[in-house]
C-alpha cells in the first residue's frame, strides 16, 4: 500500500508540473504570434497587442520605425524556439546571423509589457 501511494504521488506531482497556468498560456500565445508579426514584418499587429504602459514609452510611430530599420534586417524570424520563462517573462532564441534573442512578457490585462531583442546569450 505505501509503494502503491507513493507512486501515485509522484504522478500527481509529475502532472501539477507539466499544468500552466492560465498566464503562462497566454504567454505562450502572444508569444508565438509576435513571432508570426515579425517574421511577417507586420510591426502594426504587434503594437495593437501591447498594454497601456508599453505604449507610454514608444509610440507606435518609432516602433514601427525601428522594427522597419533595425529588427527586420538583421534576421528572418523564421527560426524561433522558446527556450525557457523568467519571472513570467518568456524568452526565445531566433537563430540567424546573428542568433537573437526575444523576451516577451505581459501585463495584468495579458498585454504586452516587455518586448526586447538582443544579440542572443547563452544562460
Amino acid at each position: 500500500m505505501l509503494v502503491a501511494n507513493i507512486v501515485f504521488f509522484m504522478f500527481v506531482a509529475n502532472i501539477q508540473a507539466q499544468t500552466k497556468t492560465l498566464r503562462q498560456l497566454k504567454t505562450d500565445s502572444i508569444g508565438n504570434k509576435v513571432i508570426e508579426y515579425l517574421a511577417n514584418h507586420q510591426s502594426d499587429s504587434i503594437y495593437r497587442m501591447c498594454g497601456e504602459h508599453f505604449k507610454s514609452i514608444i509610440s507606435q510611430d518609432n516602433f514601427e520605425s525601428i522594427s522597419q530599420n533595425k529588427l527586420y534586417p538583421i534576421n528572418d524570424y523564421k527560426k524561433v524556439t522558446f527556450t525557457k520563462t523568467i519571472n513570467g517573462i518568456n524568452k526565445y532564441k531566433a537563430s540567424g546571423q546573428p542568433d537573437l534573442q526575444l523576451f516577451i512578457g505581459l501585463d495584468a490585462d495579458y498585454k504586452i509589457e516587455t518586448l526586447l531583442v538582443q544579440p542572443f546569450e547563452e544562460d
